[in-house]
């Protein structure tokens, strides 16, 4: 999918199924965004404890926020975690159109990942 193609919710249940037959889960958004920050890190899957879980999560969301021009990626930290600058803040948005914001962006991160 590129950018200008629109989201629609059937392209998210397909992109969930797609996923969720993938990994030989019930995928859902957190774990999707779980997926993502695996892969950016580049740790592979291993036992992640909750606080893994939550930062890798964290890092998912801040990648699909980096391909949407809300985040540029300036580096990394002493443990190799990816760090970011903030261009335009998300704060001020609803947790609705945040999400709705990442889905849109997470079809276009699977397409290119899973093609």
């Amino acid at each position: 999918m590129n950018q200008s193609e629109e989201y629609t919710e059937q392209k998210w249940d397909e992109l969930v199924l797609r996923v969720s037959k993938q990994f030989k889960v019930t995928a859902d958004f957190d774990f999707m965004l779980f997926i993502i920050g695996i892969h950016e890190r580049g740790l592979g899957f291993r036992h992640y404890s909750r606080d893994e879980k939550w930062d890798l999560i964290n890092l998912g969301k801040c990648t699909l926020f980096e391909s949407l021009g809300y985040f540029k990626k300036k580096g990394s930290d002493e443990q190799g975690w990816p760090e970011f600058d903030v261009l335009r803040s998300v704060n001020a948005m609803t947790p609705s159109l945040q999400k709705h914001l990442l889905k849109k962006a997470m079809l276009s991160y699977f397409t290119s990942v899973l093609n």
